[in-house]
Formats: structure tokens, sequence, C-alpha cells
């Protein structure tokens, strides 16, 4: 990472590493760092739209049930659509076979005390620090790792963009918050 890391920054990838710990997994996802910026009051107001805690529930829904149909985003759930393969079948084909939550990839609970990032949470990372050097800025925020999280597509960019939560809203809050 080319810029420095801000105690905002910080304090958000801390707060996830303590969630990630907490439920006794091994890697930092990226539901720990969604977490741990709908807590941090600098990234909260680029998450407004999100409301209540009823609608932050219903974005972990969105993305629980995406992952019990196997991590597809919504662009891939469609493609498989036009392809005439119902989603919904394959999944309960796979689960009456395997089990319930079969085609699930959450991490499974730690079997070493090291914790390190998930794949998709180290991509947000490299996404905000991409944002970061794009918009000159001297050091990555929290506001970066919400610009990550919006502009890196998976799962709970989808479930942010379908509430009107993208790269662009962010911005123009950042921006409206520097003024």
């Amino acid at each position: 990472m080319a810029g420095k890391i801000t105690s905002s920054a910080a304090g958000v990838i801390a707060d996830a590493l303590r969630r990630a710990r907490a439920e006794g997994t091994s890697q930092i996802g990226e539901e720990h760092l969604f977490a741990a910026l709908l807590g941090n009051p600098e990234s909260r107001p680029l998450l407004g739209p999100l409301g209540g805690p009823g609608e932050a529930e219903a974005v972990w829904s969105e993305v629980r049930e995406a992952r019990r149909r196997g991590g597809l985003t919504a662009g891939e759930q469609e493609a498989l659509a036009v392809l005439g393969i119902d989603l919904d079948e394959v999944v309960d084909s796979v689960e009456q076979r395997l089990g319930e939550n079969a085609l699930d990839s959450t991490p499974s609970p730690a079997r070493r005390r090291r914790v390190s990032l998930s794949a998709g949470a180290r991509a947000v990372v490299d996404e905000a620090e991409r944002q970061r050097a794009a918009r000159r800025d001297r050091g990555l925020t929290a506001p970066h790792l919400v610009l990550g999280m919006v502009t890196q597509p998976g799962l709970f960019a989808d479930a942010l963009s379908a509430r009107g939560i993208t790269a662009a809203t962010v911005r123009q809050a950042i921006s409206a918050a520097a003024r």
C-alpha cells in the first residue's frame, strides 16, 4: 500500500479483526469490514440510505442468500437465467444431495490463531487504495474503504447498489463533507 493508513481506516480494520475473532473465523471477510464500516462515525454517514437496523439487516439477508446460492453476484445470476439455468433448481438439487448451505463459502471457524484478510476483503482494501490514489488523498481513510466496498464487484456492492449506495453517491457525500 503506497498511502499511509489513517486512524479512521485502522480503526475500521481493527474493528473488523475484533469481529472476525469473536466469530472464531480465521479470516476477516467483507462482512466484517461492512459491519465495522457501519459502526464507524466517519463512514456511517456515507451509508446513510441504509437507515435503521432493518435496512442493514436486509443487506445482510441478501448477502447470506446470495452466498447460499454459491456467492454469485446479481449479474452472474442474470447470465445463468439468460442461458436457461434455473439457479433455484440447481441450489435445491445440491442441497438435497449435500445438505443445507452446501454452496455457502463463508469461512468456517478458525483452526489457527492467526487471522488474515479473505480474498474478498483484500480486494476491497486494494480497491480502497486505488480510490485513494485516484483522488490524490494522502492517507487511506474509512470513506476510502466505503468506496472500495461499493466499487469492488461483489455481493455487498450489489446489495448496496440496490439501495442507492454507489460509487457516485459515496463520492458526492465525501465531497460534500469536505466542504
